[in-house]
């Protein structure tokens, strides 16, 4: 066996070392991404969706439509149902429901925010868990309000927008786990680096117990697509951005070996789990008092019940079952704490006899795009409605 020592041993070792930087760089990392994986630092465009997005922006103007819903100087975005131009409750709702601003005697209304899992997202309006409650139960309305992409802070914001007109009974505060870490994001490519936009949003900061708003600096949709065209949206957006420089990389950014290591950190660092088993850390206090403050302006508003309802994700129902880690416990536990009621839908989806996964010609829990299916908001429907019932039963 070839021993090298010294002189010959450092050279070798440079010589490796070029070679292997070389492998990264020209042979490894495409378009800034490793097998379609942004590499970081994360500029305003790590993916080449971003950039094929605002192409197409800068194509038919930057007032065109976009995939998850019409801009919104205070909510980032919002979902506005086709065909209905007047504001009120039917305009900002999905599904074939008509509701009356006024709530008609003998009506349960419940209200349903939150995020794409909330809105139904790869299911047909009447299959959508907030419209199945409304086929269970004659007497019930439920005016659906989720809106893809939302964190909870946006999911408060918009009910904030309702509140005094909604007249709900109950109101469901939708939580997918993973909003844990857009509750902390104000552009959305840093928390969610392949996303196939370049999506701004408001949060809000933890400030001696209080929530304050930090708003978008931006008026209009042309704003923003001139912000991210010209380079300057991290800046204007990266004050109180959490997720801007993780990790930093310093002059390292300019190694291929150096961003493929640095990547591990980077997707590390945006663990669902980890965030909220990170239980000082600042996502998770701030989601805990997001949810907080919801449950007790929907109950100001004049609700009876206030429950937040979790969604796991397909990985974490995964786990649940295979292993019964059940990861946000802790998230149960303090809500509890604060006398905020919670619905986990792990243990009912858990009963599902069915491909978890997508499969042909098979009814799974979850579709291709990772979203609850129909057989999956069926059970939603059930479980909420379950509750609801024995709650308002009991009062």
């Amino acid at each position: 066996m070839l021993k090298l020592s010294g002189p010959k041993a450092l050279a070798a070792l440079l010589a490796f070392l070029i070679l292997a930087e070389a492998t990264a760089r020209w042979g490894l990392i495409r378009d800034g991404c490793y097998r379609y994986r942004p590499l970081p630092p994360f500029g305003a465009m790590p993916h080449p969706r971003q950039r094929a997005w605002l192409a197409e922006r800068l194509r038919r103007g930057p007032s065109s439509a976009e995939a998850l819903g019409q801009f919104d100087r205070e909510l980032g975005w919002t979902w506005v149902r086709p065909g209905v131009g007047e504001p009120g409750l039917d305009r900002d709702t999905r599904g074939p429901g008509h509701y009356e601003a006024s709530k008609p005697d003998g009506i349960l209304r419940i209200a349903c925010f939150g995020d794409s899992y909330t809105f139904g997202m790869e299911v047909a309006d009447d299959e959508a868990w907030p419209r199945a409650m409304e086929t269970a139960r004659p007497g019930l309305e439920a005016p659906n309000f989720g809106v893809g992409g939302y964190g909870t802070d946006q999911a408060l914001l918009r009910f904030r927008r309702s509140a005094s007109t909604l007249h709900a009974d109950v109101v469901c505060i939708g939580l997918m786990l993973e909003n844990i870490g857009r509750n902390v994001n104000r552009y959305r490519p840093l928390w969610h680096p392949a996303d196939p936009g370049c999506y701004a949003k408001p949060r809000f900061v933890l400030e001696d117990g209080e929530l304050r708003l930090v708003s978008l600096p931006f008026a209009t949709q042309d704003e923003l697509v001139e912000a991210v065209a010209d380079g300057s949206v991290l800046q204007r957006l990266a004050s109180h951005e959490r997720w801007l420089d993780v990790p930093r990389m310093g002059m390292l950014r300019y190694s291929g070996l150096a961003r493929l290591a640095g990547a591990w950190f980077a997707y590390r660092a945006r663990d669902v789990r980890g965030l909220w088993l990170d239980s000082t850390g600042e996502a998770c206090t701030v989601t805990l008092a997001l949810l907080e403050a919801f449950h007790r302006e929907a109950l100001r508003s004049g609700a009876r019940a206030a429950p937040v309802v979790i969604f796991p994700r397909i990985k974490d129902l995964q786990g649940f079952v295979a292993g019964g880690d059940r990861y946000w416990s802790g998230l149960r536990q303090e809500l509890e704490r604060r006398g905020v009621p919670s619905i986990d839908l792990a243990d009912a989806l858990a009963e599902w006899n069915g491909p978890l996964e997508a499969a042909p010609g098979a009814d799974s829990l979850y579709r291709s795009g990772g979203h609850l299916g129909a057989a999956g908001n069926r059970i939603v429907a059930r479980t909420v409605l379950g509750w609801i019932e024995a709650q308002l039963g009991s009062k």
